[in-house]
């Protein structure tokens, strides 16, 4: 049954990474704000978290490794253009369509039809705010 359920939530787009809560973060004049100082645990280590809204041109995806580093990534395949999701006990994304494209940490395409990098986004924790920089 659970193979059945995976399959219809590939085929639907749907992923297992749920939305930050919109009062733990703001867009700042080209910057994404994560308030991690109000929420320490907001996203756990090995775990994931996807923004979307308030004036962002794209969803993003941010990431925190087991080795507490975050990543950030716009939220989009670069073949199906559905969300990405990040593969428990290893070290890549995954698209949540039915082609299933992986990546590795630095967006780079692994297997599947995905044959582009992810986009990236330069991210820097200070003083107990994650910032990501959406440019550049």
């Amino acid at each position: 049954m659970a193979g059945v359920c995976q399959f219809f939530k590939a085929l639907l787009g749907i992923c297992e990474t749920k939305p930050l809560s919109p009062e733990l973060w703001s867009v700042e004049g080209g910057k994404v704000v994560v308030k991690l100082s109000q929420k320490p645990d907001a996203i756990p280590k090995g775990g994931a978290a996807y923004l979307q809204g308030k004036g962002l041109e794209r969803p993003l995806l941010i990431l925190h490794t087991d080795n507490d580093k975050y990543l950030s990534f716009t939220n989009r395949c670069t073949h199906a253009k559905r969300k990405i999701d990040p593969i428990a006990g290893e070290r890549k994304l995954r698209c949540c369509s039915v082609n299933h494209s992986t990546f590795d940490y630095d967006g780079k395409p692994l297997s599947g039809p995905a044959k582009e990098s992810l986009k990236h986004h330069q991210v820097e924790v200070s003083q107990g705010n994650l910032v990501v920089t959406l440019q550049g």
